[in-house]
C-alpha cells in the first residue's frame, strides 16, 4: 500500500475554476517519504485575486508551466491511482472536484481528515488545517521533515499544506485506525452537533425539535456539504412524528394548519400556489389538512 498525501492550490472555488498546483507526497505502509511531486500548471482560467491573496500564486509564476494533465505529478498520480492506496486529503470534496475537472476519479481509498476531525471532535473546532497545525503543535515536526526531504516551503503553498496534512494524518492515525477511518468517510456522517451559525455547538436533534425552521433554511439555502446535507435529513425526519408544524410567515404565523383551515382555508391554498418560502413539510401538512 502506499499513501498519497495530496493538496491543491486553485484559480478560485466555483464550479469553473481549476487547479493551478497540484502537490502530494508518496508514503510506504511504515509512514516515510518515497515520493516528492509538486508542480505549477497552467489553468484554463486566470486565477482569482482573492485566492491569489490566499496562495500567492500569480500569473508570472505559471508563465511556461504545462497544463494540469500534462504535469509529471499528474502522470504519476493516474500510475497510483489503484484501489490497495490510500489517499488522505484535507476536505476531499473539494480537492477530488478539481481533479475531476482534469478527468482523474479517484479508485483509491479515502480518508478525509477534515471529516474524521468534525466526527470525532465535534466541539473542537474549528476544524481548518492551519488551525490544528498549532492547536495540536504539530509545527514542532515541520522543520526536521523539510530539512529531512530538502524541500522549499512557502506559506498555504499547496506542498507546504501537505507537510502539515501528514503529521495531521498521524496525530489522527494515534487514536483511530486506518481502516476505521477510510469506514468512516465511505458514506455520509451523520453529525450531533452543529458546526456553525446562530445555533452552534447545540445538538441536531434539539433544533430539530425547538427551532425546526432554522434546519430547513439551512437546507433550503445553504451551499452544504454531503454530510450537512444527510446530517440536516437524517433529523428533521427522525424527529418529523414528535414536532407540529406550524405557519412560519404571515398574518398567521404560529398556527397550525388545521387552525387556519377553520377560519380561512382560501388562504391555505393561496399558499400552496403563491408561497415561494413554503417548505416542503409545511406544504405537505397543509395538502393533507385541504384533502381531509
Amino acid at each position: 500500500m502506499k499513501i498519497i498525501v495530496l493538496d491543491t492550490e486553485t484559480t478560485g472555488v466555483t464550479e469553473l475554476d481549476r487547479i493551478c498546483q497540484l502537490a502530494y507526497i508518496v508514503l510506504n505502509e511504515e509512514g516515510q517519504v518515497e515520493e516528492i511531486h509538486n508542480a505549477l500548471c497552467t489553468p484554463p482560467l486566470a486565477i482569482g485575486f482573492e485566492s491569489m491573496a490566499i496562495h500567492h500564486i500569480t500569473p508570472e509564476m505559471l508563465i511556461g508551466t504545462p497544463a494540469c494533465v500534462d504535469t509529471k505529478a499528474f502522470s504519476r498520480l493516474i500510475e497510483l491511482n489503484t484501489p490497495e492506496n490510500l489517499m488522505v486529503i484535507q476536505n476531499a470534496e473539494f480537492d477530488l472536484g478539481m481533479l475531476i475537472k482534469e478527468g482523474f476519479e479517484s479508485k483509491m481509498r479515502l480518508v478525509d481528515t477534515f471529516r474524521i476531525l468534525r466526527a470525532s471532535y465535534p466541539l473542537d473546532t474549528p476544524h481548518g488545517l492551519q488551525f490544528k497545525r498549532y492547536q495540536w503543535g504539530l509545527y514542532h515536526k515541520e522543520q526536521a521533515l523539510i530539512d529531512e526531504l530538502g524541500i522549499e516551503i512557502k506559506a498555504h503553498d499547496a506542498l507546504g499544506d501537505v507537510i502539515v496534512l501528514k503529521h495531521l494524518f498521524e496525530k489522527l492515525n494515534e487514536e483511530h485506525t486506518i481502516d476505521s477511518m477510510v469506514e468512516l468517510c465511505s458514506e455520509p456522517i451523520i453529525l450531533e452537533y452543529i458546526p456553525f451559525g446562530k445555533n452552534k455547538g447545540k445538538r441536531f436533534e434539539e433544533v430539530a425539535l425547538n427551532s425546526r425552521n432554522d434546519l430547513r433554511y439551512m437546507l433550503d439555502n445553504f451551499d452544504l456539504d454531503g454530510d450537512l446535507k444527510a446530517t440536516l435529513t437524517h433529523h428533521l425526519n427522525a424527529t418529523r412524528a414528535n414536532i407540529t408544524i406550524t405557519i412560519g410567515f404571515g398574518k398567521y404565523k404560529g398556527q397550525t394548519p388545521a387552525q387556519v383551515a377553520q377560519t380561512d382555508p382560501e388562504y391555505l391554498t393561496w399558499l400552496l400556489n403563491n408561497a415561494e418560502r413554503l417548505d416542503s413539510e409545511t406544504r405537505e401538512e397543509i395538502n393533507n389538512v385541504l384533502n381531509a
